[in-house]
């Protein structure tokens, strides 16, 4: 269980960190555009397709 509780407060701290970058780059340079947020997920979207065209046969997931 503490392995859990463990991974639970990184996640919770990248989290926060994450928030801290975007409100400082919302600060300097204004919000994300609905347009300039669905052109980033879709740029996520094609490099984990990528990656999962690349992934090795035997690699875990």
């Amino acid at each position: 269980m503490s392995a859990y509780i463990a991974a639970a407060a990184a996640h919770q701290d990248a989290m926060d960190r994450l928030r801290e970058l975007t409100d400082r780059l919302e600060t300097e340079f204004g919000p994300v555009s609905a347009e300039e947020e669905r052109a980033a997920l879709e740029c996520i979207a094609a490099i984990d397709d990528w990656h999962d065209e690349h992934r090795s046969p035997g690699a875990a997931a």
